[in-house]
């Protein structure tokens, strides 16, 4: 086995860790996420953002939906498990 493919290998690993990483930081902080949306549309999009008040709990759905998928892909090792 050549380097090339040990790296093939690790890449849905890696991004499952970058998954669980991202859905934890949904999970734990969606006020600040909300808040970063709307300043970044205020000032890149001249929008205004107004979330409504299921936005934290979609945000925090989304989250645990990331760390599902993430999970899964770090136990696996990819999108079809490899029995």
């Amino acid at each position: 086995m050549d380097a090339d493919s040990v790296a093939d290998a690790d890449r849905p690993r890696l991004a499952g860790l970058a998954l669980v990483l991202v859905g934890v930081a949904h999970l734990l902080v969606p006020g600040l996420l909300l808040w970063t949306a709307e300043v970044g549309y205020g000032v890149a999009l001249d929008v205004e953002f107004d979330p409504g008040d299921a936005s934290r709990r979609r945000i925090r759905l989304l989250g645990l939906g990331m760390v599902g998928a993430g999970a899964h892909l770090i136990y696996h090792g990819g999108i079809r498990p490899k029995w």
